[in-house]
């Protein structure tokens, strides 16, 4: 049901922006406050779902405790109508999907400037014993100013508990999943940081490290598969970037870095090392610093991402 230009409880729900296994995302508005919000619907067949919807709630109200500059704030859960909702900020900027696709590749201070303030995000949220389960460059926006924020924090448990596997419904996108939640195991922190490592590799390199053309091949990679060497598709990168990535790539939980943080800043050593540089490397090729591409002015994307045109 579109209910774009309709009211849900105090808030006014104008243009659809978003939409997901979950639910459906619009941009709103609060009069009381007289702001604009981002306001997501939770899915009618899973409101019908009665130990979902608690343990939905639930999730929505720890993550609105979430207080960090780098994560989306939720200012209300709610329920009308049987609609079941919660209200964030709306973000103006892009999504890191968005910048993704029309660069292919960023420059090594641009990655490094979104990492470290992602990796701020979420050292903080597991401080708080949080994990998002979801880290991707779809849930990440970015301002004009560089501003990188994180969204949809520590909801998508309620959703993974439920098992949701039909069309459309998959929870937790298989190009960025760790291995123990592709094989369905509890999931901590370090499944957040594989995940971070993930978007690393695509920021640095144009592509995820593991693809296919099915979910359950992907799946199979993440679980068995090292990753590329990343010096082999980026050659005037260092041997020692390849070294971090390994690590933080690890299968096994507990051989990975042990914050975001850390594995950052290890990142970053490795960029500006003077180790050999990765396969058939071009002489003069090599790091630059660049600017943020993302400045330009561009349409909101609120606080989800939105398919390329059709």
């Amino acid at each position: 049901m579109n209910l774009e230009n309709t009211q849900l409880g105090k808030y006014e729900l104008h243009a659809e922006i978003g939409l997901g296994g979950m639910g459906v995302v619009y941009r709103g508005y609060d009069p009381a406050l007289a702001r604009p919000v981002a306001i997501k619907i939770l899915a009618s067949h899973l409101a019908r779902e009665e130990k979902f919807v608690e343990r939905f709630m639930r999730e929505a109200r720890a993550a609105a405790r979430l207080r960090h500059p780098h994560i989306v704030t939720i200012y209300d859960v709610g329920e009308e109508s049987g609609r079941y909702y919660f209200v964030m900020e709306y973000l103006e900027g892009r999504s890191l999907s968005q910048i993704l696709r029309q660069q292919d590749q960023l420059s090594t201070d641009e990655a490094l400037s979104i990492l470290s303030q992602l990796a701020d995000a979420l050292d903080a949220a597991h401080a708080q014993g949080l994990v998002h389960r979801d880290v991707k460059p779809a849930n990440v926006i970015a301002d004009d100013q560089g501003q990188v924020t994180l969204t949809d924090f520590g909801l998508v448990q309620a959703a993974r508990e439920k098992r949701l596997t039909t069309t459309g419904e998959t929870i937790g996108t298989p190009e960025y999943m760790s291995p123990e939640h592709a094989m369905g195991e509890k999931v901590g922190p370090p499944a957040d940081l594989y995940s971070l490592a993930i978007v690393a590799y695509e920021m640095l390199s144009g592509a995820v490290p593991f693809d296919a053309d099915s979910t359950p091949a992907i799946l199979h990679k993440q679980v068995y598969e090292p990753p590329p060497p990343i010096a082999a598709r980026c050659p005037d990168l260092s041997l020692a970037v390849d070294a971090v990535l390994r690590q933080a790539l690890n299968k096994d939980p507990e051989a990975r870095h042990s914050s975001g943080t850390d594995f950052v800043a290890a990142l970053q050593d490795a960029l500006a090392s003077k180790a050999p540089l990765g396969i058939a490397a071009q002489p003069g090729k090599g790091l630059t610093k660049m600017m943020p591409k993302w400045k330009a002015p561009l349409p909101a994307a609120g606080a989800v991402d939105q398919p390329p045109p059709a």
